[in-house]
């Protein structure tokens, strides 16, 4: 669906390359998104994030290498096709009602029969009866939910989130989770960006992680990956003259630890094969005294790829 091969973004024109100051914010950027993805867009601060999100807008083109969305220039598959977009900053004018400003977005992607699907999206971002309250009365929070419903209108192959949950509260961060799922699961083959700091939350929601630093893509992290999706846990128990032949019986590929703690490295499928197990365990008379996950976390392997320095040269 969206394929970058070599991509290249330098800012500055002749004088700042005569003088050495040309800014490469993309170096060599090989990254394909395929049907049905979530893909998270990771990295520190002028990593190249805005500029690879700018880039797939069609805001800009590259100095080399290309991009493609379904196999065509960006500014044409908007152009024929558009997508929905939540920017990180949502710019729309303070003396327009939420409804106005619907209705300008819905002429704008050219939709049929905008009325109910402007009801449906407000009602689905919880803003049905917003429609007119003026934006520049709106909390930031409610002000990030009329950029999602607008996102929603045109039911897009493509969604371009941008730091989607500046301003949400705990609440709608785990709605918008569940609108992002729901969208997905209307149409398989849609492709979902997300660019964001939230890794805990990226975790939730992404498919794959793409990292950035310093212009270059780094790494990109499968969180569909056992290792990643469900971990590992290091059980410790009492010591007693059984316990190590009952967490065998109840963990039949449990790995015992050397040490003076009776441990064992146990790998479940899931919460409630886990749980089942050690409920099991207790019943068998054994004393559980720790349970811990020993999960690389999506945190651990951004950490690994970007090394911890921090700075890049990207936008």
């Amino acid at each position: 669906m969206i394929r970058l091969d070599g991509v290249e973004k330098e800012y500055g024109g002749w004088m700042a390359r005569a003088r050495g100051r040309v800014v490469r914010a993309l170096d060599g950027v090989s990254l394909h998104v395929p049907p049905g993805t979530a893909m998270g867009i990771v990295g520190p601060n002028g990593a190249g994030k805005s500029t690879l999100i700018r880039l797939l807008l069609g805001y800009i083109r590259p100095s080399g290498g290309t991009v493609r969305v379904d196999g065509m220039e960006p500014r044409a598959y908007l152009g024929s096709r558009g997508m929905g977009y939540v920017p990180e900053t949502v710019a729309i004018p303070p003396a327009w009602s939420v409804g106005h400003a619907m209705r300008v977005f819905s002429a704008l992607s050219e939709l049929d029969h905008p009325a109910a699907k402007i009801d449906a999206a407000l009602r689905r971002v919880g803003m049905e009866d917003a429609a007119h309250r003026r934006i520049g009365a709106l909390s930031k929070g409610m002000l990030q939910r009329v950029a999602i419903a607008q996102a929603l209108l045109g039911e897009r192959a493509v969604l371009v989130l941008d730091e989607p949950t500046g301003g949400l509260d705990p609440e709608w961060i785990a709605e918008l989770r569940a609108i992002v799922a729901e969208w997905r699961a209307a149409d398989p083959a849609r492709v979902v960006l997300i660019a964001s700091h939230d890794l805990d939350e990226l975790e939730r929601t992404a498919d794959r992680v793409a990292v950035l630093e310093g212009g270059r893509l780094r790494e990109v992290i499968d969180l569909r990956a056992p290792a990643l999706r469900f971990p590992a846990y290091r059980l410790e128990v009492e010591g007693t003259a059984h316990a190590g032949e009952a967490v065998r019986a109840c963990f039949p590929d449990a790995v015992a630890e050397e040490g003076p703690e009776l441990a064992f490295r146990v790998q479940p499928a899931d919460t409630d094969d886990l749980n089942r197990r050690v409920a099991e365990l207790m019943k068998r008379g054994v004393s559980v005294r720790a349970l811990a996950p020993e999960r690389e976390s999506l945190e651990q392997r951004f950490h690994g790829a970007v090394g911890r320095r921090g700075k890049g040269k990207g936008r």
